[in-house]
């Protein structure tokens, strides 16, 4: 029913049953009273007030004593009633029968909350308190969204005409909201798991996962490259996914099979290896889940990226490892077709899942309970007149750019006409893909801001392994069921939602029509409206059904903020310009700098959520900023409050608000894979609005509407060197691992390319950086690239890093100097040997002491990623005086690295600490490692100048087997390729005597094996035992070199070694083989002097 009242402002009114009377309702204002002209919502409020709407409701629950002394107990009921919406009062009657009924009364003035649940259309009514119960209502409808309406203009009428009277402030369960964003972390999610609701592991544990997943094989992808899109739309389309193998181990029949367009094919049903790529079914081996044992991820992203893989067991023994690039990719995917067939089958789902897991509880208005079956909506196609589409039928297309009226609906121009052809590889699988699908107006397309048209689209609600996906169309025909080709016009990511809000609740505008309604995301906000108040229900709950199922599915991209930093108490960003980016991905926040001369981007801060403390907005002068206030380190003792100025600052904290949600669900779920579970910190307490996971108070704020995201720049070289011109360009699918030396065999060891020893040097190379190592560069098996987002990447450096005592009591004493003496004496000889002790300690631990005079000391942190590495020095002045024209000098006269070294402290106060960020990459075998002097002045209480002179150097914590990457293989594997590497300068052998002080044992040569020369054991060889050890390992450079298929890659190298130990003549023989001589003398020399 439209009424149009005097004033020109249109009203829309729907209900089951509607009383009404229409008169001229002439001066609002003066017919109640009130001397000022009233607003337009006034104006309808009042006007409606002489309406009766009428609509039908099932009781659910009630309490209080005067609402069970009308209706008696009613608890999770379904109770039929008719509830009447009169000029002052609800009217509720409830027939027992023909003569008999209840009647209740509520008046408005008597509501002080409405709460609503869009999800499950129901309704809360909270009136005022009869002493100490509380007296609340719950009923369902068929329309929540327009019982929303209708309840709003009653109560706000109520208040404009009578004095002191206030319009309740609505609430939402689950993912709705109102006019405003709602407030972080008070609403509660459902619960996939059947752990305690609210659990959650501790704090430090939290963040020392995060930390690994996100420099692991979680690590963000940029702005627009997201892998789950590409996977969602192959599942829409093929009804599948494929994944590319990078090796196959376990049977022989299966990995001899292997090729670079091998793939694992992934089905409803079963996992299919399928060695000459997708189409070949022929050479398929299939493996049904209801013949798959168990099968477990081998994540080693953080030990050798893009070298991890599945373990599938079989209900025979067998087991067979299938290795991928991108090891998140294949165990979400794996997820969610195994889950759903573990559901199917009435069987339990995997512990620590994520993907394709049914909602187990989820929070009603009457608490938590049981989820209730999922919502089903329509898979049939129908044309925009509702005419259902069958193939064969001549079909009249919409034009691209159509604007369809949002009073009429109309408005198609004549355009071609089609035969509709059914995709037939797509009808297989469409019922299964597809959710929901329908026409709906969404604004935009054509004008500008508020000028935008409604655009009638086809849109389609999809269920795919990487979660839900709303994709529109201009035409039913450009779906994926009449359509071979792979478009869409846009997608919605329906797991990035970060609320849902009916199109009644937006500001007010004449714009909004009714049964419209808003998916806000972390991207952009679209605005949506559906023809009848139905149709809008239906997809509301559908929608948030998906959304509800996703709750713990992860995006994989990071966004995006340009930012200027108004206040940070580091000095280490720039405040006067926006050349400071903050990137919020999954498990944290991380805050970058560009050098507006270089260009190079260097990460400051990296927070993982449990470092947030509060955060807050700030208006500077008509200038929006987010401030946040963090932890600098793991210890939860000190922080630090930063603000950053930028427009989108609602955005950005709306984005941690969003993925703090999903840090603390995942976090949740992951609690299945522990034992002790249900002794976890409960989930409330940790999180309140703007505070993080600390429950401490912060100011409340309102969010504005969330903006359309902008691009994201790429992102650079790991170390910031500029490498434009030699950057390797991206692998093409179907590339091996890069161990190879030859693409076509797939040989980790390229044996069989292997050279004859007496072969000619090879022709010079016309590219300028095929010779960067100074050996044949195409001779030895290219790395794959390392993918530029994944970063080594850490948090803040601690308050203090020395305060685990690195040194121990260890630390040497002073040296005694004479009085008036101007140079300090080199270090003694006990001095040296601690620290010769402390370099290999801190190379086998990636960190620790390795300098300390009496005076400074040098603490090491070492990050790598391939062949490129962090090196942090930690110093601290542990003297009485002030240490000036402080200097660290490093020298690599092998040539083994480049690097490039940040700034170093000039000056440390006494007890003062300082550090420098030294960027390495390993560009050749070499060895020696490089070497550092250390360089200061003090002058003393008695006014002498102390001088400690940079002469004296000292190795530092990296050699060339710092990049070696632990290469596990058969005995099988290993025993082949050894055989095979005997050519000239590829094998070196020497027998090497153990000191007097330090005899030779298994346990210390086994440990340096595996942690100082980062080898991985082969085990399972004839003569293995405690005195002969086995070793691979795969050496990452970042020299470049052009493959077979004309392709710039980076160079590794495979290496093996042999370890026999003789322990009563204390004697150790080393066999060491390489496919390149550098590499073979560079290891050799390395390892005798770690072992010896």
């Amino acid at each position: 029913l439209n009424l149009r009242p005097v004033h020109g402002k249109l009203l829309w009114f729907s209900s089951h049953l509607v009383t009404f009377y229409l008169f001229e309702m002439g001066n609002q204002a003066s017919a109640l009273g009130d001397g000022d002209a009233p607003s337009s919502s006034d104006m309808a409020a009042r006007q409606l007030a002489h309406f009766d709407h009428t609509f039908k409701i099932t009781l659910i629950s009630l309490n209080g004593p005067t609402l069970v002394n009308v209706f008696g107990v009613c608890k999770n009921a379904e109770r039929p009633a008719i509830l009447t919406c009169k000029a002052s009062a609800f009217e509720i009657v409830e027939e027992k029968g023909l003569a008999d009924k209840i009647q209740f009364n509520i008046p408005y003035t008597e509501i002080i909350e409405v709460a609503w649940d869009h999800a499950t259309s129901a309704v809360r009514l909270t009136l005022k308190k009869e002493e100490t119960d509380d007296i609340y209502l719950i009923f369902q409808l068929p329309n929540s969204v327009e019982f929303e309406q209708e309840i709003k203009l009653r109560l706000s009428g109520t208040a404009a005409h009578r004095k002191g009277v206030r319009v309740p402030t609505p609430t939402y369960v689950g993912m709705f909201a109102g006019s405003t964003k709602p407030k972080p972390f008070q609403r509660k999610r459902p619960d996939i798991t059947r752990l305690p609701s609210g659990k959650l592991p501790v704090l430090n544990t939290m963040r020392t996962t995060a930390l690994e997943m996100h420099r692991g094989s979680y690590s963000p992808c940029s702005s627009g490259e997201s892998r789950r899109l590409q996977l969602a739309v192959q599942h829409i389309h093929d009804g599948y996914n494929s994944i590319a193998l990078t090796y196959v181990r376990g049977q022989q029949s299966l990995s001899s099979q292997w090729r670079p367009t091998s793939v694992l094919v992934l089905t409803d049903s079963m996992i299919s290896y399928r060695p000459m790529g997708v189409e070949a079914k022929s050479s398929a081996v299939d493996f049904p889940f209801d013949s798959i044992v168990s099968w477990s991820v081998v994540d080693n992203e953080n030990v050798r990226p893009n070298d991890s893989g599945i373990n599938v067991t079989c209900a025979d023994g067998d087991v067979v490892y299938f290795g991928v690039m991108h090891i998140r990719d294949l165990k979400h995917t794996l997820e969610y077709y195994w889950n759903k067939y573990q559901v199917k089958h009435s069987k339990p789902v995997r512990p620590g899942s994520t993907h394709g897991r049914p909602i187990v509880t989820l929070f009603t208005l009457q608490g938590e309970a049981p989820a209730p079956a999922a919502p089903v909506g329509l898979t049939e196609v129908f044309d925009e007149n509702g005419a259902p589409i069958r193939p064969g039928q001549v079909y009249t297309k919409r034009q691209h750019g159509t604007v369809t009226s949002v009073a009429t609906s109309a408005g198609l121009s004549s355009a071609p006409k089609t035969v509709i052809q059914e995709n037939h590889a797509v009808k297989a699988h469409w019922n299964v893909v597809v959710k929901h699908q329908g026409w709906l107006l969404k604004k935009g397309g054509i004008g500008v801001g508020t000028a935008k048209q409604w655009i009638k689209r086809y849109f389609v609600l999809y269920g795919t392994s990487q979660g839900h996906f709303m994709a529109y169309y201009t035409d039913v025909t450009e779906c994926p069921l009449y359509s071979k080709d792979i478009t869409h016009r846009n997608v919605v990511d329906l797991a990035k939602a970060t609320f849902i809000r009916p199109g009644s609740n937006r500001a007010e505008s004449s714009e909004i029509p009714p049964n419209s309604f808003d998916i806000v995301t972390t991207e952009r906000e679209w605005t949506l409206c559906a023809e009848t108040p139905e149709n809008m229900q239906r997809w509301l709950k559908l929608i948030t059904r998906a959304v509800d199922e996703d709750v713990a599915i992860l995006p994989d991209e990071e966004l995006l903020f340009k930012v200027k930093a108004k206040a940070d108490p580091t000095g280490s960003l720039s405040g006067g310009d926006y050349s400071t980016s903050v990137k919020v991905s999954a498990f944290g926040v991380s805050v970058t700098s560009t050098d507006p001369q270089s260009s190079r981007e260097t990460e400051r801060f990296f927070w993982v959520y449990t470092d947030f403390y509060k955060w807050s907005l700030l208006n500077q002068e008509g200038k929006l900023a987010l401030c946040v206030n963090v932890f600098a380190d793991a210890t939860f003792s000190r922080r630090q409050e930063l603000v950053f100025r930028t427009k989108e600052a609602v955005r950005l904290a709306t984005a941690i608000e969003y993925f703090i949600e999903k840090f603390m669900t995942g976090m949740h779920v992951r609690l299945e894979l522990e034992k002790d579970a249900e002794e976890q910190t409960p989930r409330e307490n940790f999180g309140n609005e703007g505070q993080g996971l600390h429950g401490l108070d912060a100011d409340e704020w309102q969010a504005d509407d969330v903006q359309e995201v902008g691009g994201v720049d790429q992102e650079e070289d790991l170390l910031g060197f500029d490498l434009d011109e030699v950057t390797p360009p991206k692998p093409k699918p179907g590339l091996s691992s890069g161990f190879s030396r030859s693409f076509e065999s797939g040989d980790s060891f390229g044996a069989a390319a292997l050279p004859p020893a007496n072969a000619p040097p090879p022709a010079p190379k016309p590219d300028p950086h095929s010779d960067l190592l100074g050996m044949d560069l195409l001779d030895i098996g290219p790395s794959p690239p390392t993918a530029p987002s994944a970063a080594v990447v850490s948090s803040a450096p601690p308050s203090n890093p020395f305060e685990d005592d690195f040194f121990g009591s260890t630390s040497s004493q002073p040296s005694q100097t004479p009085s008036g003496a101007s140079q300090l004496p080199p270090l003694t000889a006990n001095q040296v040997a601690d620290h010769r002790s402390w370099w290999i300690a801190a190379i086998a631990a990636g960190g620790g002491p390795i300098y300390d005079d009496g005076i400074l000391q040098i603490a090491s942190k070492m990050e790598i990623r391939g062949s490129q590495a962090r090196l942090t020095l930690f110093l601290r002045n542990q003297g009485a005086d002030r240490l000036e024209e402080l200097s660290v000098n490093l020298t690599d006269s092998a040539g083994l690295l480049r690097f490039e070294a940040g700034p170093l402290p000039s000056a440390l106060e006494p007890s003062g600490q300082g550090q420098q960020v030294i960027m390495l990459e390993c560009m050749k075998p070499a060895a020696p490692g490089p070497s550092f002097t250390v360089g200061y002045k003090f002058t003393d209480a008695t006014k002498s100048t102390k001088t400690r002179s940079p002469s004296q150097s000292m190795p530092l914590s990296v050699v060339v087997t710092s990049f070696n990457e632990p290469l596990p293989l058969s005995s099988q594997d290993f025993t082949a390729r050894w055989a095979q590497l005997t050519a000239a300068g590829l094998e070196a052998v020497e027998v090497c005597n153990g000191s007097v002080n330090s005899p030779l044992s298994p346990a210390v040569v086994g440990g340096a094996l595996s942690s100082v020369l980062k080898f991985g054991r082969v085990l399972g060889m004839p003569d293995e035992s405690d005195l002969v050890m086995y070793g691979s390992s795969v050496l990452r450079t970042g020299a470049l070199a052009t493959n077979k298929m004309g392709e710039m890659e980076k160079i590794s190298v495979g290496c093996m070694i042999k370890l026999e130990l003789n322990t009563q003549a204390n004697a150790l023989r080393i066999s060491i083989r390489t496919l390149h001589p550098a590499a073979t003398l560079a290891i050799m020399q390395t390892a005798k002097s770690l072992l010896l």
